[in-house]
């Protein structure tokens, strides 16, 4: 019986990662194929060609990661030399894009230096960090660099590469972890790293880096079945929601996890993981809430680490005309130096509109795949954010611009490729957990403000899936993704389902 209902519940969740990733790629063959036949690249010929060359040269550059020898030595030397070459590359990156910062990106400039100097980061409950009190987490980060290094803009940059860096070694870890197979993470650390999207922020003063390591370790951690690392998986999970507050998805998707894979699929241990998630839960918002209580003693902020304007994210997220974007004129219709609580009752009426719109149109299920089109299938406005287009041509622009989208749509057909391998393949249990966190976000996305850059955090989950898709093609008939005791595999993750 417990079988039954694991075997049931892994085939709904390869069922919806075959269709997550079939959405993925039709809106990225659509975006794709307006991007052809304008002629991005001057002709439809040449810039189909940029898509299909791109393609080529990562699935050939993957193949070269496949075949060089499963060795404890070389692995560690190619996980180095990729580094070492990420490495360049980020930091040439940095330097030819703006060090000025705009958008939310300058706020925490500007407010991080002011709290060092002992000035106010806010001046009425409206303002940025008095309606979205979280936001102090990452501030708190920025403003301990400076006391440790001064204002310098280039420190924070750099330490955005080291996270990267850091992200893209944990990626690798994650991947061996889940399969010990050296190919899948050698060319998940290879994908990631060449995601021109995703690196595209380093020069932004952003939290996602820095929280995209925590949740790494955090489901590093969870892979062990045992009640030490659910205990720091607590604190890592809640290190990156202060960072930036994606916790909460995260903790919906350990909890069904552990519920379906560890509680009632054990009849013998199902006291233990009971006991490490609710140790895992307790930590988590103990974590926080001492946090929070630091920051109101410490004067920076009376509000903690709340969110006071969490109605906000559906103003946006509903609004049909911007397809759940940020909309400029839906930003005029509100007067920011109004008191909080006027500002939120005019929230809730707009919420409110949107809803009767949608409602009396039939248009939920449109915005909802539109937006789903917006975060997982469209050019992300990563790009757009490093201020590239300051210092560089028109033309230029252009290119860079088609270019990490050809990676990026790469990227989707080799996920997709993925999603059928794992649809046909028995896999760890575990892998599982990744799905649930995904499916999580996703599912949190279509309601509320969506962006191309909220992706970057599940990146990693997503090159992992394209990284299974590669290797079962260059090796149909030996692809083992279940490793075993002679593999090195722990006995829980030889569960299979």
């Amino acid at each position: 019986m417990k079988s039954k209902l694991n075997n049931g519940f892994t085939l709904i969740l390869r069922i919806c990662l075959l269709i997550f990733a079939l959405l993925m790629t039709l809106g990225a063959l659509i975006c794709a194929k307006q991007l052809i036949f304008s002629g991005a690249w001057s002709t439809p010929k040449r810039t189909l060609a940029v898509f299909m060359l791109t393609l080529g040269l990562i699935c050939a550059s993957c193949y070269l990661l496949f075949k060089i020898p499963d060795r404890t030595v070389i692995n560690r030397l190619v996980v180095g030399v990729l580094l070492v070459i990420f490495g360049i590359l980020f930091l040439s990156w940095v330097y030819n894009t703006p060090v000025k910062q705009t958008s939310d990106y300058h706020t925490f400039w500007k407010y991080g230096r002011q709290a060092v100097l002992g000035g106010p980061i806010y001046y009425h409950d409206n303002n940025y960090f008095a309606k979205w009190a979280y936001q102090t987490g990452f501030l708190t980060y920025v403003m301990a660099v400076i006391k440790l290094f001064g204002a310098h803009l280039r420190v924070l940059q750099f330490l955005n590469i080291l996270w990267q860096l850091v992200a893209l070694v944990l990626t690798y870890e994650l991947a061996q972890r889940l399969f010990h197979h050296a190919a899948i993470s050698r060319i998940s650390l290879f994908l990631l790293g060449i995601n021109w999207e995703w690196l595209a922020l380093n020069g932004r003063l952003t939290n996602q880096y820095l929280a995209l390591v925590f949740f790494l370790l955090t489901w590093i951690l969870l892979l062990n079945d045992n009640w030490t690392s659910w205990l720091a998986a607590g604190v890592t999970l809640a290190l990156g929601n202060i960072v930036r507050p994606l916790g909460i998805v995260f903790l919906a998707g350990i909890i069904v996890f552990c519920v379906v894979y560890r509680i009632l699929a054990r009849s013998d241990s199902w006291q233990q993981s009971l006991v490490s998630l609710l140790s895992l839960i307790l930590v988590y918002f103990l974590v926080i809430a001492a946090s929070s209580s630091l920051i109101k003693q410490s004067g920076l902020n009376e509000f903690g680490l709340k969110n006071r304007d969490s109605e906000w994210k559906f103003v946006i997220g509903l609004n049909y005309p911007s397809r759940g974007s940020y909309s400029q004129p839906l930003v005029k219709e509100f007067n920011l130096k109004d008191s909080r609580a006027v500002m939120l009752k005019q929230e809730k009426q707009v919420t409110q509109r949107h809803i009767r719109y949608l409602n009396k149109h039939h248009l939920w299920a449109p915005l909802f795949l539109q937006k789903f089109f917006t975060v997982w299938s469209n050019p992300s406005n990563t790009l757009s954010f490093s201020l590239f287009d300051h210092n560089h041509s028109p033309q230029q622009v252009r290119q860079a611009n088609l270019w990490s989208y050809a990676i990026t749509v790469s990227e989707i057909l080799l996920v997709l490729m993925g999603a059928f391998t794992l649809a046909g393949h028995k896999y760890p249990n575990s892998f599982n957990l990744l799905l649930l966190i995904l499916f999580a976000y996703a599912a949190a996305q279509v309601i509320i403000e969506v962006q191309g850059r909220y992706r970057l955090e599940f990146e990693p989950v997503l090159v992992i899936i394209a990284a299974v898709g590669l290797t079962h093609l260059y090796s149909p008939q030996h692809l083992k993704l279940v490793p075993t005791l002679q593999d090195g595999g722990e006995t829980n993750w030889s569960q299979v389902s």
